[in-house]
């Protein structure tokens, strides 16, 4: 491949071996802007052609700019995948190649393993490990962290005292209830046969003519159903 403008069949033979190989393949020396730049002149030369080419050559500059476009997206899907996956992997602690990527491509790679490090921090151990930036000392990262202790430790005493609150509201309003709405009891006659049924932990059988005593709530739907009437004493 020559260190020149690249060609179409430069673009297909660097596809080729990516999709070929498990680890990235290496790269022509600035292989990234010398594609950026072949696809910007194939752009520019189809936007001079307009949308009906006039002859065959114009022709095929429409196509070899749409198969070069498509060729590029999937190189750079299956090349990306890669990195992704070395990212994962060093993100483990395992030891990964790096040996045909570029400098960008070292870059995202770090910065993956690094969030996914993270990620894995926060969702098992329930914390965030951040890493100090270089412009701060390890006494400033220090109080940082000890500051940031002392702030949940204060967040997890307001939640404690509001949910004993809480409780306290909510063992009150229980006692009310019990006050205002006592469980009262009528006596009724019941004027047809009641099919069995249960409520809590007390099972029913009434027949017709019999005379009980039932909780209110119970003798009304009774009474409403016209399957019992109030004994008024």
């Amino acid at each position: 491949m020559a260190d020149d403008d690249l060609t179409y069949e430069d673009v297909v033979d660097v596809w080729e071996r990516e999709k070929d190989y498990e680890q990235p393949c290496d790269l022509p020396d600035d292989f990234y802007r010398r594609l950026r730049e072949y696809i910007q002149d194939l752009e520019k030369k189809t936007e001079e052609i307009g949308i009906t080419p006039s002859n065959k050559s114009e022709k095929r500059v429409q196509k070899q700019y749409e198969r070069v476009k498509k060729i590029s997206e999937l190189f750079f899907k299956e090349r990306q995948k890669k990195i992704v996956l070395a990212a994962y992997h060093k993100s483990l602690g395992q030891a990964v190649s790096t040996k045909n990527l570029t400098d960008k491509e070292l870059q995202l790679l770090d910065e993956v393993s690094s969030l996914l490090k993270d990620l894995k921090n926060i969702v098992f151990l329930g914390e965030y490990k951040r890493k100090p930036k270089d412009d701060r000392d390890e006494e400033e990262v220090s109080r940082e962290g000890k500051r940031e202790k002392e702030e949940k430790k204060a967040e997890e005493r307001e939640e404690s005292k509001a949910e004993k609150e809480e409780d306290q509201a909510t063992g009150t309003e229980e006692i009310e209830r019990e006050k205002v709405e006592p469980h009262e009891e009528l006596l009724i006659h019941i004027l047809e046969d009641v099919p069995p049924f249960v409520d809590l932990d007390t099972s029913y059988e009434l027949n017709k003519e019999d005379v009980v005593t039932l909780q209110e709530d119970i003798a009304e739907v009774l009474i409403e159903r016209g399957k019992a009437r109030k004994i008024r004493l």
